[in-house]
């Protein structure tokens, strides 16, 4: 697992965190894509898919298939992302345990593509991990 020292990420992931605490029913997309570092360019089409909706310990998010071009790295949200979710006083979990559901990471490499579903993103107060599968995609962010 790669691992980076992130510190702008700090206040994404808190705020983040902070409403899930709140018990919110609904938060923005976008503000799950801040978790990433993602740039406003990058926020702009996601905004438009609306919120991730809380029910239980599932949540999901309806819409159009987005794919959104992060560097050399495409993001493709799929047009239903669901799964599941826990918070802690700490930190917070969302597992996608359906790829067909989820969150998928895919590079350019010469002539091959390889994509990478998102599993689970975990944080804490001084991380944020992005659980790719347990392969070269996954990343740590310290801040």
């Amino acid at each position: 697992m790669k691992t980076t020292h992130r510190p702008e990420l700090r206040e994404p992931v808190r705020a983040f965190a902070g409403l899930l605490a709140e018990g919110r029913e609904a938060i923005p997309l976008a503000s799950f894509a801040a978790l990433f570092g993602a740039t406003e360019e990058v926020l702009a089409p996601v905004r438009k898919r609306g919120d991730i909706v809380f029910s239980g310990d599932r949540f999901s998010n309806d819409g159009p298939d987005l794919v959104v071009e992060a560097g050399r790295v495409q993001i493709e949200i799929s047009s239903l992302i669901q799964g599941r979710w826990s918070a802690s006083p700490d930190g917070f979990s969302l597992a996608f345990p359906l790829p067909e559901f989820g969150v998928r990471a895919c590079v350019q490499i010469a002539f091959l593509r390889k994509c990478f579903d998102l599993e689970e993103i975990r944080a804490s107060a001084t991380e944020i991990v992005l659980d790719f599968g347990g392969g070269p995609a996954d990343r740590r962010y310290t801040f």
